[in-house]
């Protein structure tokens, strides 16, 4: 089963901080599927990565 997690960019983030934060979590095991912006910032949809997976 596969997992998603949204992830925005606070209010006053940064966008230098923002991505600083998807990349750590990136790191964990998650990748960016699907990018939106819009008035109140940046939205990523990010969907777990099974290590083990090989395509």
């Amino acid at each position: 089963m596969e997992e998603y997690k949204l992830f925005n960019q606070k209010a006053f983030e940064s966008t230098a901080k923002f991505e600083k934060r998807l990349n750590e979590i990136c790191q964990r095991g998650w990748k960016a599927i699907s990018i939106a912006a819009g008035k109140g910032g940046n939205t990523i949809l990010l969907q777990k990565i099974d290590k083990y997976d090989n395509y």
